[in-house]
């Protein structure tokens, strides 16, 4: 009953989705994606970094709840960091399932023990081995164990017999396929109606049952459910790109499939195969440089990951589009050497011009003047070029140092945001520890010890390097806007600035409101007036040309 009504509902909503892929241009959308995928892969190291801080923040609370001695706590907090390395690294991600299992084991917990081994499964089959996969699935005992989990582990099941029929089958009627539709009906049996557990394995029922537009249909579906995290939605779009282009509609099946690759960047997702699908792709399409990219990035994550048959595929398409790509090259090179040729003969023609035109120029003295005439004019012509070549030159310097001061202060950002958040978990803590207890008096006694201004001192300083590492000279050339014998900055501290400099610092970084400059430093706009009009008057440059003289200090690379 629930599997035709699951039936019925895919087939009512097939003409919408059908309507929706029509109704977006599926060319220009591919191309939207792909712009959005290339500025991702060029910012994934920052993603890589933030998601290897938030398995740090994880192992550190895991290392208090081991002191405390809470099996539970401890299995769920290992969990936690299984799930931060399933898709990141492998041998980290199996490290710490072996844990978890040995934590359920010790608790003799039959829900534990069968949530982990769905990890186990997992961990086996994103590496390629399915033969201990399959040995972690017959050996896995769910009795006593609750329906959703059931449901979770089978869903696993379905993938990996499922990732075996593609291995071996691009049909889907080998002995695997049948196996993966027969999980898919056991999956129905436990999975609550309209759950993602049901709406998943519902797409690998029997073709009579269901066909590529319910599945598409479905996808679209699950991907607007509010309980599906990032990390599954890549896979889902994977999923309904393949649709898609089994459909004959390639271009919007590849923009799923640019979508899946975006999200698994941002989220620190290694264990995937749509950049490579991509590179294939566009490698087919001729679409050589991005296909190199792409192959290059998949083949990286592949190894920090660790998943010896994924790179084991990719080198193979590596091998061939660098082998085109190669060959490309070459073909650039021979034709730029035959132009060079053709340039250089053409030169020798036209010096050899020259020289008739010239002999000749001796007995027309008016086409002597004419000629003159043009000479001017080409050398007008060079000096407005040169000066055009010197803007342009210093433009290009402007945005390089803009580029890496960004990059700098979006690290800065991370890790600030990061110790914030440690910090104020701690604290939340430390409250409701000493609330539980009822020791109020207690906490009121060491919020007193918090020292604010201590924390903003330390904030500063974290600033200070921030910015002395963009320009690691300002201090230096700061002091020279000023006399020999100027003594208020002879106590500075090396690598830490002055209020005076970091308000001009602030100016540096392009931050001219004095607004917004007070909220930084916590002082007054007045104080900030105060300190600006000072230093002016110290310095041995005039008033109005002290802030460009700031401007002009330059990071060093």
């Amino acid at each position: 009953m629930r599997l035709s009504l699951i039936i019925i509902l895919l087939t009512l909503s097939q003409l919408t989705a059908t309507l929706s892929a029509d109704i977006v241009d599926p060319q220009r959308l591919l191309q939207e994606k792909l712009a959005e995928l290339d500025r991702t892969v060029e910012r994934r190291d920052t993603y890589f970094m933030r998601h290897e801080h938030h398995i740090d923040s994880l192992k550190r609370v895991a290392a208090d709840i081991r002191k405390e001695g809470d099996d539970r706590r401890l299995f769920d907090i290992n969990h936690k960091i299984y799930m931060a390395y399933k898709s990141f690294q492998n041998d980290s991600a199996r490290l710490y399932n072996n844990r978890e299992l040995e934590i359920a084991r010790r608790l003799d917990d039959r829900n534990l023990i069968a949530k982990a081994q769905c990890d186990n499964l997992f961990t086996y089959m994103s590496r390629g081995d399915f033969t201990s996969a399959v040995d972690v699935l017959n050996a896995t005992d769910l009795t006593g164990v609750t329906d959703s989990l059931k449901a979770d582990f089978y869903v696993e099941a379905v993938r990996l017999y499922s990732d075996l029929s593609n291995f071996t089958s691009a049909a889907w009627d080998d002995k695997y396929a049948t196996l993966s539709r027969a999980y898919s009906d056991t999956v129905m049996r436990y999975a609550a109606p309209g759950s993602y557990a049901a709406q998943f394995a519902s797409n690998f029922l029997d073709a009579y049952k269901v066909n590529t537009g319910q599945r598409i249909s479905t996808y679209e579906s699950m991907l607007r459910r509010s309980d599906v995290p990032p990390s599954v939605k890549a896979m889902l779009h994977s999923m309904l790109g393949d649709a898609f282009i089994s459909e004959g509609k390639t271009d919007l099946g590849l923009a799923h499939k640019a979508e899946s690759a975006i999200i698994d960047i941002q989220e620190a997702t290694r264990e995937t195969t749509s950049k490579h699908f991509l590179a294939y792709e566009l490698y087919e399409r001729g679409d050589i440089d991005r296909a190199s990219r792409y192959i290059h990035a998949a083949l990286e994550e592949a190894e920090a990951y660790n998943a010896p048959q994924r790179k084991a595929e990719i080198g193979r398409a590596l091998s061939l589009i660098e082998s085109t790509r190669y060959k490309s090259v070459n073909n650039q090179r021979y034709t730029l050497m035959a132009l060079l040729g053709g340039a250089v003969i053409l030169g020798m023609l036209i010096a050899a011009g020259f020289i008739f035109i010239r002999r000749k120029n001796k007995q027309l003295a008016a086409g002597k003047r004419t000629i003159e005439e043009k000479t001017a004019q080409l050398s007008e012509a060079n000096q407005r070029l040169t000066a055009l070549n010197q803007q342009l030159n210093s433009l290009n310097s402007k945005l390089r140092e803009s580029v890496r001061i960004k990059d700098e202060y979006i690290g800065y950002g991370f890790n600030m945001n990061s110790e914030y958040i440690e910090k104020i978990e701690g604290i939340y803590k430390l409250v409701n520890r000493k609330v539980t207890v009822g020791q109020a008096e207690e906490l009121k006694s060491l919020l007193k010890m918090t020292d604010i201004k201590e924390e903003k001192r330390k904030m500063l300083q974290e600033f200070d390097k921030s910015f002395l590492r963009l320009f690691p000279t300002f201090m230096e050339q700061y002091r020279e806007l000023f006399p020999a014998d100027d003594d208020t900055l002879d106590d500075v501290d090396d690598g830490i600035m002055t209020p005076e400099m970091r308000i001009f610092a602030l100016i540096r970084l392009g931050i001219n409101d004095n607004n917004n400059i007070a909220r930084f430093l916590n002082y007054s706009v007045n104080t900030i007036n105060t300190y600006k009009t000072k230093a002016k008057k110290r310095s041995i440059v005039p008033n109005e040309e002290f802030e460009e003289r700031i401007m002009h200090i330059r990071s060093v690379r």
